[in-house]
């Protein structure tokens, strides 16, 4: 895996909003190839953040930073800092799993578990000692419906996730993230594996 384009950054001008998240002289290596180059910026909590570049730029690897969704592969290495609320994420200390409970994601290629429908979304609860099932209900419902699913699946939670169309199972994902209420959603091009909307039928 090698992404050979620079990713630049510039800092987020004052919006009046506290910085969320702040990268310092970010550079990220796979093995002796690097990624990303000096990144240095302050996103603001509470605002949607856009990164815009050409393929292969280094977006997504720039995003798996913020969650250190990265430590999964040998041999990437990450120098500078990147802090949360002032608390450096990549500290020895630092819980991963709560990390990721806190800032979650959706990956650009749709990746449900092959559980049902029900389990995908009431995975992270669970995970993280949510055993109720009338609270897990609650959770799921209130996820789909944010993931503008729940409509169209209502009535086969316990169906297999597989089964959905592939811009289903995207907003399934959506869903999944959202389950667990996390303070930051990195999305990468989550948008791009969804259904187009079917146009409503015209009324004679």
């Amino acid at each position: 895996m090698t992404e050979v384009n620079h990713a630049r950054a510039t800092t987020v001008m004052e919006t009046g909003f506290p910085t969320k998240i702040e990268v310092r002289d970010l550079n990220f290596f796979y093995g002796a190839s690097q990624a990303l180059f000096s990144i240095s910026m302050d996103i603001p909590a509470r605002r949607v953040t856009a990164l815009i570049g050409p393929s292969g730029c280094g977006k997504s690897t720039f995003l798996r930073t913020l969650n250190r969704m990265n430590d999964i592969i040998d041999g990437a290495r990450l120098e500078g800092s990147v802090k949360i609320d002032g608390l450096d994420i990549y500290h020895d200390l630092t819980d991963v799993v709560a990390l990721r409970k806190r800032v979650g994601m959706v990956f650009q290629k749709s990746n449900p578990f092959p559980k049902s429908i029900f389990e995908n979304v009431a995975y992270g609860p669970r995970i993280h000692g949510l055993n109720n099932r009338a609270q897990l209900a609650e959770i799921v419902e209130h996820s789909l419906v944010r993931a503008g699913l729940w409509g169209e699946v209502k009535n086969r939670l316990g169906t297999s996730a597989l089964e959905l169309s592939g811009g289903q199972q995207q907003r399934l994902c959506i869903a999944r993230a959202l389950a667990v209420s996390p303070e930051i959603v990195l999305m990468d091009e989550p948008a791009s594996a969804l259904d187009r909307a079917q146009p409503r039928a015209s009324r004679t």
